[in-house]
Parts: C-alpha cells; sequence; structure tokens
C-alpha cells in the first residue's frame, strides 16, 4: 500500500511536469524548424508567444536577429537573460556547503524540469545581445551586455567548483558501496567517450568560455577609447584560441596604439556558420542477473535502460566559404566551434549523468523485484508511470540552443570610407550587398544556414 502511493505521487509529478514542459519530441521539433530555415523561411521557422521558457526566448530572439529585426529579438534575449541574471546571483557565492542532494532531481527526467542553459548558452547569450545593440547603434548598451557575459563566467566558475566538489563527494558512496561501484563500473565499459574525450574537445579551457565573446569585448573597448579594458579581452581571447595570428596582431596594434587614419574604418567581419549540434538520447541496456541481486526465490534479471547524451553535427555547412570585399579574398579566422564546446559540455557533465543514471538503475532494480513479488502488479504500473506522456522517466535531455552558430570565423580589415561590395560564395551560390564605411570603427555579420546567407547591415562605432 505504501508502495502505490509513493507511485501515485511521483506520477502525479510527472504528468504536471510534461504538462508544463512539452518538449518529448525536441530533437523532431528542431529538425522541422531548421528545415524551414534551409529553404529560406525564417520567420516561418517559429511561432511567436508570450513565454517565461528561458530556451524559446532564446532560439526566437536568434531567430529574429537572423531576420534583422534586432529591437524585437531584443525583448526575447532580455527575458532569457533575465532568468541568467537571476541564476547568476543565486550561484555567484554559493558554497558546496549549502548544497544538498535532491531525491527528485535525480528521479525526474531533466526533460520535466525548467529548461537551464548550458554554459556556453549563458555566456553567448550577452554576447549575441551585444551585436544585436551594435546593429542598433548602442554601442553603450553592448558594452552592459559584455559586463554581463563576465558575470556570468564568474557565476558559472563558482557552480562548477561547488557542483565539482558535490560529484567528488557522491563518487565516494560508489567506492563506499559495492552494488553501485559494480554498477558505475558496468556503465563506463557501455558507454563510448570517444567523442567527448577526442583531442580537439580534450584543449578546451571549459565548456562556457569562447575566444569570439572575449574578442568582440576587446573590440567594443577600443571603439570605446577604452584600452585598458580591451587588453584583458584581446588576452583572454588569445589563452582561450592561442593559434590565432589576428588575436596576436589585435593585441600588438593596441599596445602601439595604431588606430585607423582620417578617413579609414577598422572593420570587423562576423561570420556566423551553420547551426549548433542537436542533441540525441542514446539508449544503452545493461542487464543484471538474478544471481548479482539475490538469491532468493523472488529475485530476477533485471534490464536496466542507460541514457546518455550525443550529439548530431551540422553536416550542411563547413567552413568551404569565400568572403570578399571589392573583389579582395578576406581568409576568415577560425574562432568558436560550438560543436566542440557542446562535447565538453557533456563531458564535464559525465559525473552528473552516471549519479542519475546508477540512481535510476538501483531504482529500477528494486522496481523489478517488488514486481516479481508482487505477482507484476506493481512493476507494470511502475512501468507505466515511466512512460507517461511519453516521455521515459530516466532519458537524457535533447534540450539545446539549436540555433546558435555552430561555428563562429572573424575577419578584421582597414578600408578606406565609402561604399563597398561584399560577397559570399558558398555551394555555387553567390550573396553580395553594399556596405557603407563612414567611422573609425563599425562591424559587419553574416550567418550561413545551409545554402542561405543572411546579412546584418553594417553600423558604426
Amino acid at each position: 500500500m505504501n508502495h502505490k502511493l509513493k507511485l501515485i505521487t511521483l506520477s502525479s509529478l510527472i504528468i504536471t511536469g510534461c504538462a508544463n514542459n512539452p518538449i518529448s519530441s525536441y530533437k523532431d521539433k528542431t529538425t522541422s524548424r531548421l528545415n524551414t530555415i534551409y529553404s529560406g523561411n525564417i520567420l516561418n521557422a517559429m511561432q511567436a508567444e508570450s513565454s517565461d521558457d528561458v530556451l524559446f526566448n532564446m532560439e526566437y530572439g536568434t531567430l529574429l536577429r537572423v531576420g534583422q529585426m534586432y529591437e524585437s529579438s531584443n525583448i526575447y534575449f532580455t527575458k532569457a537573460q533575465t532568468s541568467i541574471d537571476n541564476w547568476n546571483t543565486s550561484w555567484i557565492n554559493t558554497t558546496p556547503g549549502q548544497i544538498t542532494t535532491t531525491t527528485m532531481a535525480m528521479l525526474i527526467n531533466d526533460n520535466v524540469n525548467d529548461y537551464e542553459p548550458k554554459g556556453y548558452e549563458r555566456t553567448f547569450l550577452p554576447t549575441l545581445h551585444a551585436l544585436n545593440n551594435i546593429d542598433l547603434n548602442n554601442l553603450d548598451t553592448a558594452r552592459i551586455e559584455i559586463k554581463k557575459m563576465y558575470q556570468t563566467e564568474d557565476a558559472i566558475q563558482n557552480y562548477n567548483q561547488v557542483m565539482y566538489a558535490k560529484a567528488q563527494e557522491e563518487s565516494t558512496t560508489y567506492q563506499k558501496d559495492n552494488s553501485q561501484q559494480a554498477l558505475y563500473n558496468q556503465i563506463m565499459k557501455l558507454y563510448d567517450f570517444k567523442d567527448i574525450n577526442s583531442p580537439q574537445v580534450l584543449t578546451l579551457k571549459n565548456s562556457y568560455q569562447n575566444a569570439f565573446s572575449h574578442y568582440l569585448a576587446g573590440f567594443i573597448f577600443e571603439a570605446l577609447n577604452e584600452p585598458s579594458l580591451a587588453r584583458p579581452g584581446y588576452s583572454k581571447a588569445g589563452q582561450l584560441n592561442p593559434t590565432s595570428k589576428l588575436i596576436q596582431h589585435s593585441i600588438d596594434n593596441l599596445d602601439k596604439n595604431i588606430k585607423p587614419k582620417k578617413g579609414y574604418t577598422d572593420l570587423l567581419i562576423v561570420e556566423e556558420i551553420g547551426h549548433a549540434p542537436v542533441v540525441k538520447s542514446n539508449q544503452i541496456n545493461l542487464t543484471i542477473p538474478a544471481s548479482q541481486i539475490g538469491n532468493s526465490e523472488n529475485s530476477c534479471p533485471v534490464v536496466i535502460n542507460i541514457f546518455y547524451p550525443s550529439l548530431i553535427l551540422d553536416k550542411n555547412n563547413s567552413n568551404s566559404y569565400n568572403f570578399n570585399i571589392d573583389a579582395n579574398s578576406i581568409t576568415p579566422d577560425p574562432m568558436v566551434d560550438l560543436n566542440l564546446m557542446a562535447a565538453r559540455a557533456i563531458k564535464d557533465d559525465i559525473p552528473h549523468i552516471t549519479s542519475r543514471n546508477i540512481a535510476a538503475a538501483l531504482r529500477n532494480i528494486t522496481t523489478t523485484q517488488l514486481s516479481c513479488a508482487a505477482g507484476g502488479s506493481i512493476g507494470s504500473l511502475l512501468n507505466l508511470a515511466s512512460n507517461v506522456g511519453g516521455i521515459l522517466l530516466d532519458q537524457a535531455d535533447e534540450r539545446n540552443w539549436n540555433l546558435l552558430p555552430g561555428k563562429v570565423n572573424i575577419s578584421r580589415t582597414t578600408l578606406p570610407y565609402g561604399t563597398h561590395s561584399v560577397s559570399v560564395k558558398i555551394n555555387g551560390n553567390n550573396y553580395t550587398q553594399n556596405i557603407k564605411l563612414d567611422k573609425p570603427y563599425q562591424v559587419i555579420t553574416f550567418r550561413i544556414i545551409g545554402n542561405q546567407v543572411y546579412f546584418n547591415p553594417q553600423k558604426s562605432m
């Protein structure tokens, strides 16, 4: 009777969560949305709605940005940033001792919880928000967003330290408990860590800091004639991307106080390529023989479903494009690869994912034994509850900010004032646009999605 009462409570929570978070097919929604974008129908890819969901606000804000509706985009970015600012405030001074283990967080799939943006998503939001404000010729507001990016990094750093301490604490239970240690060892043998342990992923300092955000910070402060703030931005970008000659060149010019000559523009070109990887939940079956569980007559073998996320990379875009200004080829400087950052985010989250899988495995073992003892009735009911609304209780969360660019490259050049022709050629298609340069510092951006190129008009700084 007690078991049934607990089950009803859990089922109610699952149903409530599903009603508030109808994202069981987020991967499918993403695929459909991207196909619409590939066809060139940007604004038909999503429908505007009043929502407090941080993921929707980030996605829709990005869509509006690509469509050059910067003021509308800022409305949704601001909503999302409010959620992240609240998160920053809660975590900036939190200590490990203030965090307690929550059983329900281990029992319920992340899919039915409110979406928590990944580290790189949290820092990219104020970065894109800053670019929006540059496009609106509001450099002071762009400056504010860049400072929010720095604040977010500080909060994430503290969060990671706290959660690492908790993960270390949880790992000691695996070592003390033989059954948990055995499960841990079996899971580690089954899960393929190849993609998240690639040399490119391992070279990343972390999953939340990127060279582009810091380089943009340096450029904004340089345009505002604040070299003391510009240099830390460029320097941090150089630490995150040590092979970039452009970053080092920018540092050298700043140190030498080299500025655009009268009648010339220092032009930054931001090149956003493709989209961020789609997350897929992968199921791994782990069989636990009855002999490993117990020797009673009521013991049954258990087949446990283990879920880990993997990434589906954008294969429609690459760096195989040509960018020209006045028929002169401009060589892009690779700055950020979101595919690698997403993989690093999964790698960093493995302790949490594994803890949840072990908790789910232990729960399922207990459930199966109860089912055996009760003739299967309780087990059947639990199985039904675990699939309420088509969401498996333990499956990996497939949500992420898919409309982020998969890669960001930058170029920088000095051109005389006047009208210039820019062109992007990709997969045999050529896109051109005229730009007008009339200020010492300016920015242009373009986004490649599929075979479509979307130019954002340049603004003076």
